[in-house]
């Protein structure tokens, strides 16, 4: 237990780099990946709204309590800092997106399932910082793996547990959610001294680094802005397919139930005819 608390749990004495396509990487997110693929299988065959809802709400349940769990972490081993609790993209969705799930604020859900996705899939192809402090599979690297995993999970539950489908004309919405995290994330930097979203510059980002700020945004806002337009395009299409598999099952089932009506006018109408 001992040796577990301290290389798997308490902060590491390691040298700061980043892993990316390490081992621990590449296992994380391949188990991760196809657990989302199979709840995706799941929720197909099933075509159940109710077991949806149950299973978006138990998603954000769990993402909660992670953030919640990663924010209580970092308090007990580094004192309380407001800047614990970052306000990076990724830590805002994982905020925001769990309170929207558990209050049933359908309304709400164009506006956060694409940024979900993108910063989820972004991580977990390429996670920049998720393993630089930790020497291998840490907790908080696992913590951090699971919560960008259930971000793309929870937004592709969506159209499954309400009536909603993500659709290119209303990019904006996001586009609008996206604002909202980069107000936030502005404010938040210049008030704890902390880089989120570069808001106080590009250092030791290539290319971006070399424009002056905040004159790069220039740059950034129409790729982020075109990012968020192919991302819904590429949720509405993977929802026509997902959901084009229930609606036949649904329309097989209306008809076997009006087949099973024709059939019985028929035998009653038989049998007055005998009387």
């Amino acid at each position: 237990m001992d040796y577990f608390y301290e290389h798997y749990f308490a902060p590491q004495n390691v040298e700061p780099h980043n892993r990316i396509f390490s081992p621990e990487h590449l296992i994380l997110s391949s188990l991760l990946m196809i657990f989302i693929v199979v709840v995706m299988v799941i929720q197909t065959k099933k075509h159940d709204r109710g077991f949806s809802q149950k299973l978006i709400r138990v998603l954000a349940a769990v993402m909660l309590a992670l953030e919640i769990f990663r924010i209580s972490w970092r308090t007990y081993y580094f004192g309380f800092d407001l800047r614990n609790i970052r306000f990076d993209w990724c830590n805002q969705v994982c905020i925001a997106l769990p309170l929207i799930v558990l209050f049933k604020w359908e309304k709400a859900y164009p506006y956060i399932d694409v940024l979900a996705v993108m910063g989820g899939l972004m991580v977990l192809i390429y996670p920049l910082w998720v393993f630089y402090d930790y020497g291998g599979i840490h907790t908080m690297a696992v913590q951090s793996m699971v919560s960008h995993g259930l971000m793309v999970l929870i937004a592709l539950t969506m159209p499954f547990a309400a009536d909603y489908r993500p659709e290119v004309r209303k990019a904006w919405k996001p586009i609008i959610g996206l604002s909202i995290i980069a107000v936030i994330a502005f404010i938040m930097s210049h008030a704890l001294n902390e880089n989120y979203l570069l808001m106080l510059g590009a250092h030791g980002v290539p290319v971006i680094d070399q424009i002056p700020y905040p004159w790069y945004w220039l740059l950034v806002a129409p790729a982020l802005i075109g990012l968020v337009t192919l991302v819904t395009k590429g949720l509405s299409l993977l929802d026509d397919r997902l959901l084009r598999k229930v609606q036949p099952d649904a329309a097989m089932l209306l008809n076997m139930d009006r087949g099973a009506l024709d059939e019985n006018t028929d035998r009653i109408s038989q049998q007055k005819r005998n009387v």
